[in-house]
């Protein structure tokens, strides 16, 4: 299945093994403009969830010393193809999108080792370790999907519960 989403659908793919190998040659574009501001880079999301169902866009957290360093990162983004809006009302996580109008990578700027970042790595390794947690996700998505076919914004808030009952029960 080939990256991308054209801007506000919501639509799901099947797993595919170029994912990975999409987020590895990314990142490292990522590091050689940025990798001097970066303490981490991983990948997140349920594109970096074997055998996942997801929309197809790679989602990258970029941990950071401080939030403030995300506009230190402009520069080098923006010389690989990422617009930057600013703060876009999520607490603690400033992203970068790349191929505007029909997305392929979003990239969240976190504190490192902060409850943002280890909430992105918790959730992503949860459904890596558990097969039922990640079947209930995929058909939660999947249902959404199909109620909310436009919207990401409402997408995001439908899974938010989930999401948030995966993490408490990690902790």
């Amino acid at each position: 299945m080939s990256l991308g989403l054209e801007h506000g659908v919501n639509r799901l793919a099947p797993y595919s093994s170029d994912w990975p190998v999409k987020y590895e040659s990314e990142s490292q574009r990522i590091r050689a403009d940025c990798g001097d501001i970066s303490l981490a880079i991983e990948h997140v999301g349920s594109t970096s969830v074997p055998n996942m169902v997801a929309k197809p866009i790679v989602d990258i957290a970029i941990g950071v010393a401080i939030l403030g360093n995300a506009d230190k990162l402009i520069p080098g983004m923006e010389s690989i193809g990422y617009d930057y809006p600013g703060d876009v009302g999520i607490p603690d996580d400033r992203i970068f999108g790349r191929d505007p109008g029909f997305r392929k990578f979003l990239v969240h700027v976190v504190v490192f080792e902060s409850a943002r970042w280890n909430d992105y790595i918790n959730f992503r390794d949860s459904l890596r370790e558990d097969v039922n947690i990640a079947a209930e996700y995929e058909r939660l998505k999947t249902k959404i999907v199909e109620e909310h076919p436009e919207g990401r914004g409402k997408y995001a808030e439908l899974k938010s519960g989930f999401i948030n009952k995966v993490l408490e029960n990690r902790q």
